[in-house]
């Protein structure tokens, strides 16, 4: 009688937590949008410590190994510009808030492409302009990104720091970087230590300038989510190269 109890308690708490979970499970769109695009081989770019995807078929890519959100033991670590494999290795390249910190985004963007197979899928998860803290600064143009694949070069791009720091000051939450210097140890105006640690945003996007841009270069889009409900920050746009 008593375990006939307990055995009816265990199922009555375990369908109480199913209800529980399964409104957040519902909304989770980016997982199961992985199974559907990213199979085969592929390449996770910046997966930090917690990757998206599978490691059976993934290999995981990073240049920060140092820094707290780093990959610890990544099976590539590079610049995610200058990716050292050759043409039309991947099946799949899925990155998440990595972009925003490469300074010469086209350049990027053709580097991923290059090593995708014909017909490979381009994994996109990025933060939405208007739901960070990047909120008062002003959306980056494709005609801004074509500038910058004309005339930057290797060296660090500083032109966004005063941009930047007065976009920054206007949020009505910043602490003047106490929080950034205790968690970076360093601080929030020190662009050469950003710089150098890939800890800022060049350019700030909506899921439109993403999708124009993806277009410019040759990019076939297969579907846009502009809210991830498992990361309100984000949106997501999966391509196909053609």
């Amino acid at each position: 009688m008593i375990r006939r109890s307990i055995r009816s308690l265990r199922k009555s708490i375990k369908k109480k937590i199913r209800r529980a979970l399964a409104p957040h499970i519902c909304r989770e769109i980016i997982r199961p949008l992985i199974s559907n695009y990213c199979t085969g081989q592929g390449l996770e770019i910046g997966p930090g410590k917690i990757p998206y995807c599978n490691p059976a078929t993934t290999l995981f890519l990073d240049k920060y190994t140092d820094n707290k959100d780093g990959t610890p033991e990544p099976d590539i670590i590079s610049d995610a510009s200058v990716i050292p494999r050759p043409d039309a290795t991947f099946d799949y390249v899925f990155s998440s808030h990595v972009l925003e910190h490469m300074q010469n985004t086209i350049a990027t963007l053709k580097e991923w492409s290059r090593i995708l197979k014909k017909g490979g899928i381009l994994f996109l998860v990025l933060p939405h302009g208007d739901r960070t803290f990047d909120r008062h600064r002003e959306k980056t143009t494709l005609q801004h990104h074509i500038n910058d694949y004309e005339n930057l070069t290797d060296e660090y791009d500083n032109s966004h720091n005063e941009e930047i720091k007065i976009g920054w000051s206007k949020n009505e939450d910043f602490d003047g970087g106490k929080d950034y210097e205790k968690e970076w140890g360093a601080p929030v105006w020190d662009f050469d230590f950003r710089l150098r640690n890939g800890v800022i945003h060049f350019h700030v996007w909506t899921q439109d300038e993403i999708v124009r841009l993806l277009q410019y270069i040759g990019f076939k889009i297969m579907t846009v989510a502009e809210v991830a409900p498992e990361r309100k920050d984000s949106f997501v746009v999966v391509a196909r190269k053609p």
